[in-house]
């Protein structure tokens, strides 16, 4: 409590220093690059003046009559610069005033990677991290990560630090087959207030490609297809997923019955359907995610037989 009461007396002994110093600086706040120029006016409407100057540790200027003394630095690259302009009044009183800077610097890499190795997995919760180097100050630091031209998270910073610092940010994603192929980055943003430049300074990363592993699915529903004696019938699978599924057949084998392979596809031939092929043919997709079934049901017209599915035994004509 103690340190709390000297802190706000000492801040509010300044400002009234401040508010009776009669001098003026253009500009009072400035935000400055690292290593770039800046330079500060420092005038008085003091007539009752010996003097007045600048101190700092670069830039400095001697006891000089004014109005009017310039603190300048070529390039600024003190994190912790102090500019104070003072005057001394002719019965020995003094004043100061100091301006407010920020001096900042852009990341020198920012990046996105995974923790992890391998792919994702739909509806598994997976991280992706932005690492940003050598960046300040922290504090005006705003973290955007997007997924294409989307924002999907922003985060912002209390790290106090005035030197440039590593920060990471962490996006956790519960991916869809959607996410296959989808591109995130992260950019890094200096938000620097209204004597901030024009434009955010803002430092993107390269894009990371989601890999994301899903479960087989058939874009059609089950099937059943009624025939006549002697015609031939085709039964075509197809399954979409990543990685790419195996297919397989589940079916009572006839020697006029065949497998067929094309592309991504499989399918079973009937040549001259008979009653011994009518049935139930099952289709499965299979991969590390999980695996996917669909049924084709042959239907032989003219002929009564029993077909079992499910349990469920149905008497077809």
């Amino acid at each position: 409590q103690y340190f709390y009461f000297v802190f706000h007396f000492i801040i509010f002994s300044l400002d009234e220093e401040n508010l009776s110093c009669p001098l003026i600086l253009m500009p009072p706040e400035i935000v400055v690059r690292f290593g770039d120029p800046v330079s500060v006016n420092c005038t008085t409407s003091e007539t009752d003046a010996q003097g007045m100057g600048w101190e700092a540790p670069s830039g400095g200027t001697g006891f000089e009559k004014g109005p009017t003394v310039t603190w300048m630095v070529e390039s600024l690259e003190n994190w912790y610069i102090l500019a104070k302009c003072y005057i001394t009044r002719n019965n020995g009183d003094q004043c100061q005033v100091m301006p407010s800077i920020t001096l900042y610097k852009t990341p020198d890499l920012v990046s996105v990677t995974a923790p992890h190795d391998g792919p994702m997995v739909e509806n598994t919760e997976s991280k992706l991290i932005c690492k940003i180097t050598n960046v300040a100050p922290v504090q005006n630091l705003t973290v955007k990560w997007y997924k294409g031209n989307e924002v999907v998270w922003t985060e912002t910073f209390k790290n106090l630090s005035v030197t440039p610092v590593n920060v990471t940010s962490t996006l956790k994603v519960t991916p869809t087959k959607e996410y296959d192929g989808a591109r995130f980055k992260c950019d890094a943003e200096l938000h620097l207030g209204p004597n901030g430049p024009e434009q955010i300074p803002a430092t993107s990363s390269e894009p990371h490609v989601a890999v994301v592993n899903y479960a087989p699915e058939f874009n059609e529903k089950n099937y059943s297809k009624e025939v006549t004696p002697g015609q031939n019938v085709t039964f075509t699978c197809k399954a979409e997923g990543n990685p790419v599924p195996r297919v397989s057949w589940n079916y009572t084998s006839a020697p006029n019955v065949i497998k067929a392979t094309g592309g991504s596809q499989e399918s079973i031939v009937v040549t001259g359907a008979t009653s011994t092929n009518a049935g139930v043919y099952i289709c499965v997709a299979t991969n590390k995610v999980g695996s996917v079934s669909r049924s084709f049901t042959l239907i032989m017209k003219g002929y009564y037989y029993w077909l079992s599915q499910k349990h469920f035994w149905t008497c077809i004509q």
